[in-house]
């Protein structure tokens, strides 16, 4: 009974945040732009996210029906059930699962969101939905490779591979210092991962209307929106959690994590939509060998300082 509530409470704070991070997003935007942004609903606009709710859930149910019905219905579920999922690895107060492998766990979760893309887009039988869904694969897994390869670095580094270990292993240098590079290539690759602007390719409003969701709406659509932002949410999370020596639960942390999710409102306001062939071409020809070379050498050294000791 004590974990169903904890799960609750987690899931229920988490759509709470995305609530307000949406709040956050069109503020910030509006200001960078030199407007108002939502200020209408309640003291400030604070109520704005839950009346948008209230709009979407109120909306007509449209169904294809040229669309494979079950996979239809069932895909959005799939893609927020699997976002949700990947924040029982993170440790938190009320932790219900302390989980020795949370990272293999969450890698294995990230993996499954391409899968979850792929059947909406397959069952809803359309064109700009295929062109998206097609997009949204090759980028995800073109980035998933070296947003894996990344994480076997701090692996590797850490020599740990939960998270909350790894926080502990970094008390006294934080990899943020140690390799800054490896840091910058992280934040394009989760950019890239989230699919948010200058990586929004799966979107791409000027292209295809809306990519792979186009036929999606009222509640399905708004599962589809609270995954997108939980994916936010949740690689936020995990870099401050990787590269950050703050404790979680602490202002420091807080701070940290509120400046990550403010990083992808930052972006998506002050940078225009990548060209397709730039994107891939940066992952493959400098990205990735950049990675490699991050965890040959950082083996190589381990190797050398190994030998060293036993000699000793």
């Amino acid at each position: 009974m004590t974990k169903m509530m904890n799960m609750i409470i987690l899931i229920l704070t988490i759509m709470l945040s995305i609530a307000f991070f949406t709040l956050m997003e069109r503020k910030l935007i509006s200001y960078m732009q030199n407007r108002k942004g939502p200020n209408k609903v309640t003291m400030m606009g604070m109520l704005q996210p839950i009346s948008d709710a209230i709009k979407l859930m109120s909306k007509e149910l449209n169904l294809n029906m040229k669309s494979n019905f079950t996979m239809y219905m069932i895909s959005p579920l799939m893609n927020i059930m699997c976002s949700m999922i990947m924040w029982m690895s993170f440790p938190f107060m009320f932790n219900f699962s302390f989980m020795k492998m949370s990272l293999l766990f969450l890698i294995s979760c990230s993996s499954f969101n391409t899968i979850t893309i792929m059947i909406m887009s397959w069952s809803s039988n359309s064109n700009y939905a295929f062109i998206g869904m097609m997009r949204t694969i090759a980028q995800l897994i073109s980035y998933e490779i070296n947003f894996m390869m990344i994480i076997i670095v701090m692996i590797n580094l850490n020599e740990e591979i939960n998270i909350n270990m790894m926080t502990k292993m970094q008390k006294y240098l934080p990899t943020l210092i140690f390799l800054p590079t490896l840091f910058t290539m992280w934040m394009l690759t989760i950019l890239a991962e989230t699919n948010r602007t200058p990586f929004d390719f799966s979107e791409g409003e000027s292209e295809l209307i809306s990519g792979f969701n186009i036929e999606f709406s009222s509640n399905m659509f708004m599962l589809l929106f609270l995954a997108e932002y939980a994916s936010i949410l949740i690689m936020s999370f995990l870099t401050t959690n990787l590269f950050i020596n703050f404790s979680p639960h602490t202002i420091p942390f807080m701070t940290t994590y509120l400046m990550m999710t403010s990083m992808f409102i930052w972006t998506r306001s002050t940078y225009p939509r990548f060209r397709y062939d730039k994107l891939m071409k940066l992952n493959w020809t400098q990205m990735l060998p950049s990675t490699m070379f991050t965890l040959f050498l950082l083996i190589m050294i381990k190797l050398y300082y190994t030998k060293k000791y036993h000699k000793n």
